[in-house]
């Protein structure tokens, strides 16, 4: 009995091994089926299509805008010519092999080494690291495949790269290789690289190719656009002496070429001009890589139609608008002040247009993608916007008004007016600091920095200080991420991503290929429409009043910084903004500044740009109005103004003579009953410098002793008899420039105020507190420079860059960073010691961005 259970017990071990036998033969043979199957499909693949290998015509990739119209196509550059293997000096050859695949002289398409090496390093760092693709792979992966990164994808490489190891030499693989390879810029293969980089023009001047040179080309494939030396030189200098020193080590070349070829210089880059539509192309390029996954050199081998969100018609106002030098401040000694900018749907978030710089060339310097100081255009995003989604505060709460400390950092009004208390909406029409930073401290410092990051923007670790409020950041921010974190107020509390491309198709599948757009819900519904509100006021009747647009409704929120050589001059200025139909995001300033060259216009000049590019862009279409969501509530309705003025003072000054004495001549008119006294204040270039030259005085006129060769400007405020401010009046301005020409004529020339001739008088509508901007008035002093003096008449606050004199803080109390300082240095936006600044005071808090 026993026995017989033995042998049964034998007979079902003995069918478990020969199951588990017959499952491994089945196994080894469909492992070996597959790969003899894979290696025909491969073969097959080379047999079909071999001409692809030494044929250099691509299809170039064509761009559509957002009509479906062709707009641009991707084309590689034209010089291209198939280069055989004897004249490619053998050093490159080396240099290639040495940073590409060091065994490619050994393997037989696929290294099992390197792909060990580079698992274990995987392993080791927990995701991906290193990649494994020999030389052959690599052309197999450029001539055959598609972008997409399978499983089915990577093992079809390897068949084919063991098919061309089978059918061609070591030196015809490496020959096609060098032809193909993609080295940046639209070059295809080392003749076309080499004539970009370095005007090697001939295929017979490759052997004029230098160490240094030779390593340039050799460090580009692992990154075309990252190691590119016109784009990154820090990086491409680097990648490029770690390939001169591996070309040492495996001897190469000699230590003393290694020395010599690591001194060279860079190539310079070519100056090209680039079309229109250039840096929205670019854009194009970086996200097809960055959300869908395609190379750039697979996109400039053609076969892909990209369907985009661009509109010719904005495209086309932006980049008229940028090429007049009217719309920009006055040049430096060398440089023009430059500006990015960037127009989003506003429903979508699709990018409808994008001005990288007034000279923006192809993978150039991108202002609309570079961090700048935001100045007080961050205020709605740190402070106000996240106040709202609280439910706690509205646009008739009363915020504190009053001069105070905040453990050590004490913010300033632009016009050194403060109250007990003012309403929000108030202080965000006028641009206010206290009330900002008092609001901030109330919310919560962490509190504001979460919204900061749901509405896009990224921050540094350093920022978490009372700075923000006001922009301060330290490293800054893009056009691109404030026109994108503005969509909320456009979509009812939802960013939507920034984005330049609908979707992708590939021609040679015909699969067409759409990523959905990111959308965050940041705030409310009833917050964002109020948010807009106090938005729109701000244009109505506040610092924005430049940006205003014909029969088209707009709401946004301008931005200055305050140099870091003079307090009397803007080191950024911005506008962020909207209608119904677009948002609008720009940026002016100098790319670097020096005492040659410092911008003295405020956000006027950004807000005029939004309008003047807006109002081309919608010539065609039909003037639509924000509608309020369905099931958001009225906001709260704005009180009877307290204030002493419903209408601002009407100023006008002149130039003239007191016996020798150069002098201006303010006169005024106001027919307010309540008003018993003015402040007068005098400023050259910002009024945030504004000082106060006479105070509560009764009489309506004023007389100041000028001198020769400045340019004056000047403004009133009214007050009642509690001492509660009104309605600023007008800017006046007075140019002695002109004065010799008034000596000898010995009479008094003058410009009367709100003249026919004054350009800037904004439709001639002179809403209580509307808001002016510093360069706004210079856009209307057309004649400033041919008369004696000038006044604009702009729509209420002179403030060009109101918004207040605190942004500095970098050093004292551990507050801030400096919102015009570049980065790392938190002091950066203090005033020389050697520039005298007699209007300011010395306190760090007093020095700072507006509007």
């Amino acid at each position: 009995m026993a026995q017989a259970k033995k042998k049964k017990k034998k007979k079902q071990v003995n069918k478990w091994i020969m199951l588990i036998i017959g499952f491994a033969v089945f196994l080894i043979l469909s492992v070996i089926g597959g790969y003899f199957a894979l290696l025909y499909a491969g073969g097959k693949m080379v047999e079909m299509d071999e001409n692809k290998l030494r044929d250099i015509k691509l299809e170039a990739t064509k761009i559509m805008d957002v009509n479906g119209k062709e707009l641009s196509k991707l084309y590689v550059l034209e010089d291209r010519e198939y280069v055989t293997i004897d004249k490619v000096p053998k050093k490159l050859v080396q240099a290639f092999v040495a940073v590409e695949d060091k065994r490619f002289f050994e393997h037989n398409g696929v290294d099992m080494i390197r792909i060990g090496g580079a698992i274990w390093k995987d392993i080791r760092a927990g995701s991906a690291v290193e990649g494994a693709s020999t030389i052959t792979q690599q052309l197999a992966k450029n001539v055959f495949l598609s972008h997409e990164k399978t499983f089915w994808r990577k093992t079809k490489e390897v068949s084919i790269a063991i098919n061309l190891e089978n059918r061609f030499t070591k030196d015809q693989i490496m020959e096609m290789y060098l032809n193909k390879i993609y080295l940046g810029h639209g070059a295809y293969g080392i003749k076309a690289a080499a004539n970009y980089y370095f005007g090697k023009e001939k295929a017979e001047h490759l052997d004029t190719l230098t160490t240094a040179e030779i390593a340039q080309l050799a460090a580009i494939p692992k990154g075309p656009s990252i190691y590119s030396p016109f784009n990154n030189p820090a990086k491409s200098k680097e990648r490029r002496d770690t390939i001169i020193r591996l070309m040492a080590e495996q001897g190469i070349i000699t230590v003393q070429e290694k020395e010599a070829a690591q001194q060279e210089a860079l190539p310079t880059k070519k100056v090209t001009e680039g079309n229109s539509y250039q840096a929205f192309l670019d854009y194009v390029v970086d996200e097809a890589e960055e959300r869908y996954g395609i190379a750039e050199n697979e996109l400039y081998s053609g076969g892909y139609q990209i369907y985009t969100t661009l509109n010719t018609d904005v495209q086309d106002a932006m980049v008229k608008n940028f090429e007049n030098a009217k719309n920009f401040p006055k040049d430096g000694s060398t440089n023009q002040v430059d500006a990015g900018m960037v127009v989003l749907d506003a429903k979508t978030g699709g990018i409808a247009g994008i001005v990288g710089g007034r000279n923006y060339v192809h993978k150039g310097w991108n202002n609309a993608l570079s961090l700048h100081q935001p100045g007080s255009s961050f205020k709605p995003l740190a402070v106000f916007a996240p106040a709202l989604d609280t439910g706690k505060w509205h646009a008739g709460s009363q915020l504190s008004n009053k001069r105070q400390s905040f453990n050590g950092y004490e913010p300033r009004n632009w016009n050194n007016q403060y109250s007990e208390s003012i309403r929000m909406d108030k202080a965000v029409q006028m641009s206010l600091n206290v009330p900002t930073v008092w609001l901030l401290n109330e919310i919560g410092i962490d509190n504001s920095l979460k919204y900061i990051k749901d509405f896009g923007i990224s921050l540094d670790p350093t920022d978490r200080n009372l700075s923000i409020a006001l922009g301060g950041l330290h490293k800054g921010t893009s056009p691109l991420r404030m026109a994108q974190a503005y969509t909320a107020f456009t979509n009812g509390g939802v960013v939507k991503e920034a984005h330049a491309i609908d979707k992708i198709k590939d021609l040679r599948t015909g699969k067409e290929e759409i990523r959905p757009v990111k959308e965050t819900q940041v705030i409310s519904p009833n917050a964002a429409w109020e948010m807009h509100e106090l938005l729109r006021n701000a244009v109505q009747r506040g610092t924005g009043t430049s940006a205003k647009m014909k029969n088209w409704p707009v709401a946004g929120k301008t931005g200055t910084t305050q140099s870091a050589l003079s307090s009397k001059a803007n080191k950024d200025a911005w506008f962020v903004g909207y209608n119904p139909r677009y948002i609008g995001s720009i940026w002016m300033g100098f790319p670097k500044e020096d005492k040659g060259h410092i911008m003295y216009d405020g956000s006027g000049k950004t807000a005029r740009m939004f309008s003047i590019v807006m109002q081309e862009a919608l010539k065609n279409e039909k003037p639509m109005d924000f509608e309020r969501p369905n099931g958001v509530s009225e906001r709260h309705e704005v009180e009877e103004n307290q204030e002493v003025a419903t209408t601002p003072p009407a100023l006008s000054v002149r130039l003239t003579i007191e016996g020798s004495q150069p002098v201006a001549l303010l006169m005024w008119d106001d027919a307010n009953e309540k008003t018993t006294g003015y402040d007068v204040m005098r400023y050259l270039n910002n009024p945030e410098s504004a000082e106060k030259i006479s105070s509560k005085q009764s009489g309506k006129t004023f007389v100041d002793q000028v001198k020769e060769g400045v340019l004056y400007k000047y403004f009133v405020v009214p007050y009642d008899e509690n001492g509660n401010p009104g309605s600023p009046s007008n800017i006046g301005e007075v140019n002695t420039k002109q004065l010799e020409e008034l000596l000898q004529n010995g009479e008094n020339q003058h410009e009367e105020n709100n003249s026919g001739d004054n350009q800037n008088s904004t439709e001639g509508d002179q809403s209580p507190n509307n808001g002016s901007n510093g360069s706004s008035e210079q856009e209307g002093h057309g004649n400033t420079d041919n008369s004696g003096n000038s006044n604009s008449t702009p729509q209420g606050l002179p403030n060009g860059n109101n918004g207040g004199n605190n942004q500095n803080n970098g050093q004292g109390h551990g507050q801030g960073n400096g919102s015009s300082g570049n980065g790392a240095d938190p002091n950066a936006s203090q005033r020389p010691a050697d520039i005298p600044d007699p209007t300011q005071s010395t306190d760090p808090s007093q020095q700072g961005t507006g509007n």
